[in-house]
């Protein structure tokens, strides 16, 4: 028997003579055959197979366990050190001490612990094991060749997922193959569900981008091949996870592997899918960014490595104000969109059950009033009377108008039934005609002021703030401030009525002062003071320049004329004065006139005579008449018994007879 061949449990005396019988045969001492010492003849130090037979806990055990011979570290028997060995990748055991305490090996650094670039240290011969990798190897020496690591210090388990230890100490890196399932579709060890599980995990093997990474083997292998029309990569087929490969439809109804039961819309997973990728009679198809992050291909962010595909409401279903819009997996409801009646009056159901597929949840009527409540205006004839304002939306019968036949229900927007003409103006349809008619079809839908109402579009947003103050906005003339005419309002520039004496009564003539509106009209606080523009035309109503003296003046729009107004002519009374011989009375009157509101300018024969003779006073007398200035202080010299001119618009004409008698030497031929 030889001695490498004794069993350890002999006892120390039988180890005590095999290391002396080592000394010889392999000690520094010994000599070379041929030289009459003993022959070296080492024992290999390769690792064997049959080595594994050995059995027990202990370190000796666990190393004969992992096909370490014997002779790796005991190559001349019971001696302590290594006879060199070079592993495959280059680790070689050349070097290696063992440092004893007593008579049993404490410590070891042999290269096996400290393989492929790892700094040498020393391993603790009696350590419970098994040790962990990273005991080994150095989680920094790891080639270049090898996967990023899924998490930061791995422990074993970590890398026995892919690596199979009962080899790996015979130099030879072997991985551990997916299972016989791995490929077959019918079984739940199917790829494709610990794909959808978590990808990272396969990342961690064929690499980030999932091209083969240290196995050399890539989704593309397969998943490229048979690609629909137009896609080029599997990480941009949509189609190959979820989805309707036979439309190309990327939503469901065909869920993730692994979560397509129940198969229909009843599963979260599908639910409404495809009635909003697909649209309906009542709404557009809307696009996957609407509810979510939209990829860019299978592996962007918060797509597959989320449990499930994040809801994140962008565009059209994004609520315009607060509460922001909502969704609830629990409840499998969105609440607070845009496209469920966020913004809208009434409505029944605003908060509909995204797995409640064809049961009414998005119905006419569920997310908004029919009609909507105030301030949208009331409708008469039912549905076929929104036709009136949403001519692009609902059909004279009262039928949304489907999006696919041009329809703009669900675009974002509320149609308020105006063409393109409602801005032009030069057309007959220009919104200042309508607004000329009267407010009140202008105000069921943009409200009583005019701010916006249901449509959110007012006066303000073009004219400014203020609008309703602005007499020259509609009517008057912009360069002087005077809210009358010349220019007359929208589509009223072929009556002459509408135009008429007005500048001349608001600016004032050679003979008279300028009037005030009041004076002929009740003047408005704004647009929207009542008997402004919510009548045909403006309404008369005298002031009490007009009516002087208990004048009922009278306004004839058919003959385009006024009549007993005290401004023109309906005026009558006397006149006392005293002189030294007694006291005197001389009658006055107007001509009472009715002047044509498009005729020709005022003179001073126009109300009274010139001079008035219809008083049978002294205007009469004297050769044909006085001279106005006179006895008038506002008027001016006369020629041949006829008035001239008014020096003093403010005096005449203003609801007084002013007479300041100028006595001259003429005077008392009589007087």
């Amino acid at each position: 028997m030889h001695s490498w061949q004794l069993d350890r449990r002999l006892g120390s005396a039988i180890v005590a003579g095999i290391a002396m019988l080592s000394s010889l045969a392999c000690g520094s001492g010994a000599q070379e055959a041929g030289q009459g010492g003993l022959s070296r003849t080492p024992r290999s130090s390769a690792i064997t197979a049959d080595a594994a037979v050995c059995t027990g806990t202990g370190s000796h055990d666990k190393h004969a366990a992992y096909g370490i011979g014997c002779a790796v570290c005991h190559p001349c028997g019971g001696a302590y050190q290594f006879d060199p060995f070079t592993y495959t990748r280059g680790t070689s055991t050349s070097g290696g001490t063992i440092t004893l305490t007593g008579t049993d090996p404490a410590t070891c650094s042999v290269a096996c612990h400290f393989p492929m670039g790892t700094q040498p240290h020393s391993i603790t011969w009696g350590t419970p094991g098994p040790l962990d990798c990273t005991s080994c190897h150095a989680v920094a020496a790891l080639p270049s060749v090898h996967p990023t690591l899924v998490v930061e210090n791995p422990t074993r388990a970590d890398c026995e997922a892919c690596h199979r230890m009962g080899d790996h100490t015979k130099g030879t890196v072997v991985l551990v193959s997916h299972g016989v399932d791995w490929m077959n579709s019918a079984s739940s060890g199917f790829h494709a569900y610990s794909a959808n599980a978590r990808i990272a995990s396969c990342q961690a093997c064929h690499g980030a981008d999932l091209t083969g990474g240290s196995t050399s083997t890539g989704c593309r292998d397969c998943h490229d091949r048979n690609l629909p029309a137009g896609v080029t990569s599997w990480r941009t087929n949509c189609v190959m996870c979820h989805g309707d490969k036979a439309s190309g439809q990327s939503s469901p109804p065909r869920a993730t592997w692994g979560n397509n039961v129940p198969s229909d819309t009843a599963n979260v997973r599908i639910g409404a899918h495809a009635a909003h990728v697909t649209g309906s009679a009542i709404a557009p198809p809307f696009d996957c960014a609407v509810c979510h992050v939209k990829p860019t291909d299978a592996l962007s962010d918060g797509h597959v490595d989320e449990a499930t595909a994040k809801v994140v409401f962008s565009g059209l279903a994004a609520n315009r104000g607060e509460p922001a819009a909502a969704w609830s997996r629990d409840t499998a409801t969105c609440a607070s969109t845009y496209c469920h009646g966020a913004t809208l009056g009434g409505g029944t159901n605003k908060t509909p059950t995204w797995t409640r597929v064809g049961q009414g949840e998005a119905g006419c009527g569920t997310c908004h009033g029919l009609p909507p409540p105030a301030p949208h205006p009331s409708v008469s004839g039912g549905l076929s009377g929104c036709a009136v304002c949403h001519s692009d939306t609902v059909d004279s019968s009262g039928a949304i108008i489907p999006p696919s036949a041009g329809g703009l229900h669900l675009d974002g927007f509320v149609e308020g039934g105006h063409d393109k003409d409602w801005m032009d103006k030069t057309s007959t349809k220009f919104h200042a005609y309508s607004a000329n008619r009267g407010l009140g079809p202008c105000q069921a839908c943009h409200g009583a002021d005019l701010s916006g109402g249901a449509t959110q579009v007012g006066c303000a947003k073009c004219h400014g703030a203020g609008w309703e103050r602005n007499c020259t906005m509609c009517h008057g003339d912009p360069a002087d401030g005077t809210g009358a005419p010349p220019r007359t309002t929208w589509g009223n520039s072929g009556d002459p009525l509408r135009v008429g004496a007005h500048t001349a009564h608001v600016k004032g003539t050679s003979v008279a002062a300028p009037l005030d509106c009041d004076q002929c009209h009740v003047v408005p606080t704004d647009a929207f003071s009542p008997g402004h523009i919510d009548d045909a035309v403006a309404k008369l109503t005298w002031g009490s320049l007009a009516t002087v003296g208990g004048a009922a003046p009278a306004w004839d729009r058919t003959a385009g004329t006024c009549a007993s107004t005290y401004c023109h002519g309906n005026y009558a009374g006397t006149f006392s004065y005293y002189y030294w011989d007694g006291t005197y009375t001389a009658r006055y009157a107007g001509k009472r006139a009715t002047p044509a509101w498009t005729g020709s300018p005022t003179a001073c024969d126009s109300c009274h005579g010139n001079p008035p003779r219809e008083n049978l006073s002294w205007h009469g007398y004297h050769n044909g008449g006085n001279q106005c200035q006179l006895c008038h202080p506002d008027a001016t010299g006369t020629v041949a018994g006829v008035g001239i001119g008014i020096t003093n618009r403010a005096r005449h004409a203003n609801g007084v007879v002013d007479v300041e008698p100028q006595w001259d030497a003429q005077c008392f031929n009589c007087h």
